[in-house]
């Protein structure tokens, strides 16, 4: 039985399913003209994988997805209408469901039921490249998909490794990507990044160069697709961990990987870590709060509440008391990792291995510890005392460098400061035009409020 997912629960996008290299798109037949088909995938979840599931529950189709088209124009700009240009994987089967094809060149704009898929028509076959524009990414074209895979093909053979034909695409647009590749023994990931993550390229081969024991090595590079290939990590990721043990592991590699990382922090920085350093800090709260004020007065609606610029500033003035307490603490820089999200984070029988630099940050390294135990508080934590047994794993190494009494400071502020760390090094809150988009200005808003009440609690700690 077919589990449908409710309409509710999904999200809608039309196809531009094009067969032999663009010369054939799918088109339905309606009494009003014709349509681009439409594919409902569950909302919130990766784009690529699901639509490409859908296409073959639906057409009995094996397809890959090249990219979102972006159709805006007059009247048709804001009607929340998505695109997404796909493409079967063998140049005949599009035939199988639709054996006859009428040429592009022969449709009009009245051919279509509505407007906008006529455009976006023009535009995923490449009539309109003034919207597409000619450097649009490297896999913009058809036969993206084709070139990759012809690439890490070549790139494994030195390997005795060999592709079996199985793969599974997790992102696709003009300029990312993000595949699994199914070899003879075992698999390997292909990744490339745009703007704004182009630094994830330079620094995941400084990271593997300078640490294998902890971060995926490369297994070669393309830096005019700003992409890599490396080996799948061993183990599984925290999401998929039963039990508190593997985040106790995990905990226990990221004070290794940090304290390995303590020499190498000049070339860390110049491979494009963010830099969250005490002093950098410091230096943005006055610009970041003042942002935040702004942002705070923007609230519409009454709940939840919205906070008085008295509050900001109260916030602002715990925030740097905190950060100075830290400086005082003299606890060296290292590296860190703004996404430390269990995803991000395989845990195997010998190791640990840390995914995704994009946010690669040096700063004090019990940023990225709070971030780790946030996750293991909403994931495993059933009780203070396995809380306490990951913060101890965390700690263990950290014990022989660190005297008590630093520990102490960086436990008793970091719930706080990390936060701001996180907000004021990897977000956007410097560009004026993200805070039209209510969904990004109610993030900020959501982490002032958490960052409010982080600070009572350490007000209360420093009065009790």
């Amino acid at each position: 039985m077919v589990n449908i997912q409710p309409e509710q629960n999904t999200d809608p996008w039309r196809i531009l399913l094009f067969g032999k290299c663009g010369d054939a798109l799918l088109v339905l037949r309606s009494p009003r003209g014709f349509r681009l088909p439409e594919l409902r995938i569950p909302r919130g979840q990766r784009v690529a994988p699901n639509l490409n599931a859908e296409a073959k529950r639906q057409w009995n189709l094996d397809t890959v997805c090249l990219m979102p088209l972006n159709v805006s124009c007059g009247d048709f700009a804001a009607d929340g209408r998505r695109y997404h240009t796909m493409e079967v994987c063998q140049p005949a089967a599009l035939s199988r469901i639709a054996p006859h094809f009428m040429p592009m060149s022969e449709v009009k704009e009245n051919s279509f039921a509505d407007p906008p898929d006529y455009l976006a028509a023009r535009q995923g076959m490449g009539l309109d490249k003034g919207v597409l524009g000619e450097n649009g990414g490297p896999f913009r074209g058809f036969g993206a998909f084709a070139r990759i895979s012809a690439w890490v093909e070549e790139q494994l053979e030195p390997y005795g490794l060999r592709l079996d034909g199985t793969f599974r695409q997790m992102q696709a647009t003009a300029s990312f990507s993000l595949v699994r590749f199914q070899t003879n023994r075992g698999a390997v990931w292909f990744k490339a990044t745009g703007e704004p993550n182009r630094r994830e390229f330079p620094l995941t081969l400084e990271l593997g160069a300078r640490f294998p024991s902890y971060v995926p090595v490369s297994l070669a590079a393309r830096p005019e697709w700003n992409a890599w290939l490396t080996c799948e990590a061993d183990g599984r990721d925290l999401w998929s961990s039963a039990g508190p043990d593997a985040w106790f592991q995990a905990a226990d590699s990221l004070a290794g990987l940090q304290i390995a990382s303590t020499s190498w922090l000049q070339q860390i920085r110049d491979a494009g870590a963010h830099d969250a350093r005490l002093g950098t800090l410091l230096n943005k709260t006055v610009p970041f709060f003042s942002a935040m004020e702004g942002i705070m007065e923007m609230q519409a609606k009454p709940s939840p509440r919205r906070l008085s610029v008295q509050e900001v500033r109260l916030v602002q003035q715990r925030v740097v008391e905190a950060l100075l307490e830290m400086e005082a603490a003299e606890v060296p820089d290292t590296l860190n990792h703004l996404d430390l999200n269990p995803g991000n984070v395989f845990v195997g029988s010998y190791k640990s291995t840390f995914l995704d630099w994009a946010e690669a940050t040096v700063g004090n390294p019990f940023f990225s510890s709070e971030y780790l135990r946030q996750h293991f508080l909403k994931a495993v934590c059933a009780g203070q005392e396995i809380e306490e047994n990951f913060v101890q794993s965390y700690l263990k190494r950290w014990s022989s460098i660190l005297p008590g009494k630093a520990i102490e400071t960086m436990l008793r502020v970091v719930p706080l400061t990390a936060i701001y760390a996180f907000a004021a090094s990897a977000l956007p809150w410097q560009d004026r035009n993200v805070y039209c988009r209510h969904d990004i200005a109610a993030y900020f808003r959501s982490l002032v409020r958490r960052m409010f009440r982080e600070s009572e609690l350490l007000s209360g700690y420093r009065t009790a």
